[in-house]
């Protein structure tokens, strides 16, 4: 089965979540017998070797700048990424036989207008696009300019996704609650799910106990470059401030960010520690008590979740951020529908160090054997192979 696999950029290093889930699926999958797969993608912003045994076709670098995209019927990421370089190498591997073209994303359908109808198109969705982009744009800060940009994006992202899920013969989800939206718009599209697999280490005993001796710090993980993640940050700081201070609860805040903006938010909020960029977040995980998810904006899997629960945390999540999880949110985690209510809702249990280790312990056997990359290659390749398995 040979795959045309169409990306946004090089995954080598996989340093944010959605390089991450590209890699592991491009490695599960090159595994199988008889796969083989072409990469089209841009060089990274890191120089790369290694990885799964595949054909690398990578191109010139991402363009920056948005403003030509307003006066395309892209959205500002899918113009930026079918640029002319990416077209020209695209049309030249069209030239070639192909069982599938995969849609690594949906801002790589800027690729439909040159694929024909000979091909069959599988869309590896990242997140409900539409949902998520409509959310972001709703959210209601920032300058007019920028929410009447972001307004206009999100319209286009929706018709973009929508276009690619018509031509798509199969679709993949990254969480239950995105495969239902996709189902639901497209009935009778075939739609399997594939959660993450993890690349850590995941430890074969219990987790360690959380004790009166540890710090009573909440640690919040991830990257921060997207809008979205940005303004989740910025929401749960404002939600936590006083329930925070109150309880006098430590809040960790490291990860992938512009140091200057987390500089800034040090400045504005001296009561939380921020932290980018460093070359592990394994030490912070460790001298904490529960790991946050404040996603209130955006869909998708939440990575930081696995990197909590194998590190021995219990999650505290905002509800629909907790797609995909297999813990029961009313009795192995702290979830809350918002994150004004997340916060109150994690000072009330800092000191229930029952309810902490049992939380912790549930998760951590409920994920030991559930999130194997080795599994989500073998799901796509059957879906693959026969599409019509995986429809409603």
């Amino acid at each position: 089965m040979r795959c045309l696999w169409i990306t946004r950029q090089d995954p080598r290093p996989a340093d944010s979540g959605e390089l991450i889930y590209s890699l592991g699926l491009l490695k599960s999958l090159a595994t199988r017998p008889g796969v083989e797969i072409t990469v089209l993608a841009h060089h990274g912003k890191k120089s790369a070797d290694g990885g799964p045994a595949v054909t690398w076709e990578l191109h010139g670098t991402i363009p920056t700048g948005r403003l030509r995209s307003l006066a395309s019927a892209l959205p500002g990421d899918a113009f930026r990424l079918g640029n002319p370089i990416q077209r020209k190498e695209l049309t030249r591997l069209l030239g070639s036989q192909w069982d599938w073209v995969i849609i690594d994303q949906a801002a790589c359908a800027w690729a439909l207008d040159q694929i024909g109808k000979n091909h069959r198109v599988a869309y590896l969705a990242h997140n409900h696009e539409t949902s998520v982009r409509r959310q972001v744009a709703a959210d209601g800060r920032g300058s007019l300019p920028m929410r009447m940009a972001l307004k206009w994006d999100s319209v286009k992202y929706g018709r973009m996704e929508s276009a690619l899920c018509r031509r798509a013969d199969l679709i993949s989800a990254i969480t239950p609650r995105d495969a239902d939206a996709f189902r639901s718009e497209n009935p009778g599209t075939p739609v399997c799910i594939l959660p993450p697999g993890y690349t850590g280490d995941i430890p074969d005993g219990p987790p360690r106990p959380i004790t009166t001796e540890t710090p009573r710090t909440v640690v919040l993980a991830g990257a921060f470059e997207w809008l979205a993640k940005r303004r989740n940050l910025e929401a749960f700081l404002a939600a936590a401030a006083s329930p925070f201070q109150h309880a006098n609860i430590g809040f960790q805040v490291v990860g992938k960010a512009d140091p200057e903006w987390f500089a800034a938010l040090s400045r504005e909020h001296p009561w939380a520690t921020f932290t980018p960029n460093v070359p592990s977040v394994n030490p912070f995980l460790d001298q904490a008590r529960i790991g946050l998810i404040p996603e209130a904006l955006g869909g998708g899997f939440k990575l930081k979740a696995l990197d909590y629960i194998f590190r021995g945390l219990p999650l505290a999540s905002v509800e629909a951020a907790l797609s995909g999880v297999p813990v029961d949110p009313a009795t192995e985690a702290i979830a809350a529908p918002d994150p004004e209510s997340l916060a109150k809702a994690v000072a009330q249990k800092i000191d229930d160090l029952a309810f902490l280790n049992h939380a912790a312990s549930r998760a951590l056997d409920a994920c030991r054997h559930a999130f194997r990359w080795e599994d989500r290659g073998e799901l796509l390749g059957r879906a693959l192979e026969n599409p019509d398995a995986f429809r409603a």
